[in-house]
């Protein structure tokens, strides 16, 4: 597929080319990744690579949403000459945490598969990925994504980031006391209405046009969320990769040799900033010794959720935190 031009997609992304493919099917529905190519790539040879999730509570959103799509990520691949490739998923309700969480392990699987390698050797310019340089990103639900990502393949990636993750469903869920400002007010009824009126085998993966904001915002407000994420998982050998926090007590836990950052707004009302301190506490204290256990930082500074997205690399808090990360990356 050809690549487009970004400004096609907003004004954000003028500075890169986009090409859009399908990295799986799911009961014929294609579930999109978008790969990202500053214009400014002339150096040859394999390029670092991110692999990026967006954010939206895993029930709305699109990798290419521009608002929720950070400033500092995109600079970040034109300074180092890297490539985004970023992901969308299945959604909650449609969906269980445990296929959102397939459609993670496929795309990674994809990203090491000689479709991708074709498909990047036909651009105008011809691109290959270094597989050896990969840095995991996401914001709020898409940290959650990028934590899993970076748990699971810890060998394979180099660092991981994640920005204000959502990490409210682990065992004990905390959640805020208050509805955030920055959701309308939803009767709950509006979701028993949603699910009780879903098709069988239907799946939805995109939402641009912001169609789910209403049922996202009643999913949060009564926080039906981990009820959805954990649905059906009662009996599957696969329900401990469902909750990150859980995961740092295996035997074998270890993270990224340029290891996690971890950072979130202070004020956070949608997601509380103590989620993301439970989990780089815990992480600190079980992976001492082991693998990027001495590398986990977190930056936590004023602001709400989504408080970093047009925050520029250059950014002193920014660049330091992502100091350790960036240069295990790239060495």
């Amino acid at each position: 597929m050809a690549a487009v031009t970004g400004a096609s997609f907003g004004e954000k992304y003028s500075n890169f080319n986009i090409i859009q493919t399908a990295y799986k099917h799911v009961d014929g529905h294609a579930i999109r990744a978008d790969i990202l190519v500053p214009k400014s790539l002339f150096t040859k040879g394999p390029r670092p690579m991110v692999a990026r999730f967006h954010g939206g509570g895993l029930t709305r959103g699109d990798s290419l949403y521009a608002d929720w799509f950070p400033l500092w990520l995109l600079q970040l691949a034109e300074t180092y000459d890297a490539i985004i490739v970023s992901a969308n998923y299945r959604f909650l309700p449609e969906a269980t945490g445990l296929e959102i969480l397939e459609d993670v392990d496929d795309f990674w699987s994809w990203l090491h598969s000689d479709d991708l390698k074709d498909l990047l050797a036909t651009h105008e310019t011809p691109i290959e990925l270094d597989l050896d340089k990969v840095l995991s990103a996401g914001d709020s639900a898409g940290g959650l994504l990028s934590i899993y990502l970076t748990l699971s393949y810890p060998d394979q990636i180099r660092a991981g980031t994640a920005t204000y993750p959502q990490l409210s469903w682990d065992d004990p869920p905390i959640y805020p006391s208050s509805k955030s400002a920055l959701m309308p007010e939803v009767p709950e009824s509006v979701i028993d209405e949603y699910v009780a009126n879903i098709k069988p085998g239907h799946v939805e993966s995109s939402d641009l046009e912001l169609r789910r904001v209403s049922l996202s915002s009643a999913i949060s407000q009564h926080r039906r969320g981990r009820e959805f994420w954990l649905r059906d998982s009662e009996t599957s050998p696969c329900r401990d990769r469902l909750s990150q926090l859980a995961r740092l007590d295996l035997p074998n836990a270890k993270l990224p040799r340029g290891g996690l950052v971890v950072i979130h707004g202070a004020d956070d009302d949608v997601v509380l900033a103590k989620l993301s301190e439970r989990f780089v506490n815990k992480a600190i204290e079980t992976l001492k010794g082991r693998q990027g256990g001495d590398k986990v930082v977190l930056s936590l500074q004023p602001g709400g959720h989504g408080f970093e997205v047009d925050v520029p690399l250059k950014e002193d808090w920014l660049s330091g935190a992502l100091k350790s990360a960036l240069d295990a990356w790239l060495v």
